[in-house]
């Protein structure tokens, strides 16, 4: 397995899952990426042209996982009602999804792991995330994989609020 910048032409297949892991995340009863406010397809064509959208791959090229490592302030981020350590640049991990058929088999772990090194590749030592307070297994995959729950951001969507975490290793 392997992580990479993913590619216009890997559109369709990072759509579905996207659009998979928002009727999952439904189903779960949370209300994050409901009723519109999911990853869409005009974000996710600016991340690739970006170059901020990843893909995590196994050896025939299946995409098994998708996230955007966005650099630069997040205006959400400034408004925590807790507070974050450090003051250098940092870069957010942003709309992380893992296909249907690798759920429950280790790849999101894995998956966090490779763009925490990826993060650490373009020279970031501030790494943050964010996840809904429903979204337990998130929550469980942001903390193995050492961050630390640092307080509560709003999104200015419905149903925003979500827990922040970071990764601080400067």
């Amino acid at each position: 397995m392997q992580l990479r910048l993913a590619r216009m032409n890997d559109l369709q297949e990072i759509m579905a899952i996207f659009n998979a892991a928002i009727a999952y995340i439904g189903k779960q009863g949370s209300p994050q990426w409901q009723n519109g406010y999911g990853p869409q397809v005009e974000q996710i064509k600016q991340d690739i042209n970006k170059q901020q959208l990843y893909v995590f791959v196994d050896e025939l090229e299946k995409i098994l996982a998708v996230a955007a490592l966005v650099e630069g302030i997040d205006p959400v981020y400034t408004a925590i009602d807790g507070t974050w350590q450090g003051n250098e640049a940092y870069i957010s991990i942003h709309r992380v999804a893992v296909s249907a058929e690798t759920m429950g088999k280790g790849i999101a772990k894995l998956f966090l792991k490779h763009l925490v090194e990826q993060c650490q590749q373009l020279d970031y030592q501030d790494i943050r995330i964010d996840t809904h307070e429903l979204n337990i297994g998130m929550q469980k995959v942001i903390l193995a994989n050492g961050f630390q729950y640092r307080g509560q951001v709003v999104f200015p969507i419905p149903f925003g609020e979500r827990l922040a975490y970071q990764l601080y290793l400067g």
